[in-house]
């Protein structure tokens, strides 16, 4: 009953390590300024922005590949520049990141996989 539990929080663990290292690569990388990282259990989004700089990823982001992480960090560090869903968010988006499409089609297809149930 507990093992559950233990994936969920190893999971967390993992999420939280890994979205701050490519939160802190893409942010310096194309001068992106956030003032934190929270890890949720969200069940319908993989993550937001909130107005005062702080990106929140649910953990089981951490199950899809690095390629798609990408995505939903970028996605959400353009998010702090542009607070809608824009052409010139989305082109923003596509300026650093080209093939963000496809990783956009990865989530829609595969996303309901990323969970332990």
């Amino acid at each position: 009953q507990k093992a559950p539990l233990v994936f969920k929080n190893w999971y967390r663990q993992q999420a939280a390590s890994i979205l701050a290292e490519r939160v802190t690569k893409y942010a310096a990388k194309h001068d992106f300024a956030y003032q934190k990282i929270k890890i949720t259990s969200a069940l319908t989004r993989w993550g937001s922005c909130s107005s005062k700089g702080t990106l929140s990823f649910t953990w089981r982001l951490v199950m899809a590949p690095m390629a798609v992480i990408d995505y939903v960090v970028v996605h959400e560090l353009v998010h702090l520049q542009v607070k809608n869903h824009s052409k010139e968010f989305w082109g923003r988006v596509e300026e650093i990141m080209p093939d963000y499409k496809q990783r956009i089609k990865w989530l829609k297809t595969n996303g309901h996989l990323l969970s332990l149930v």
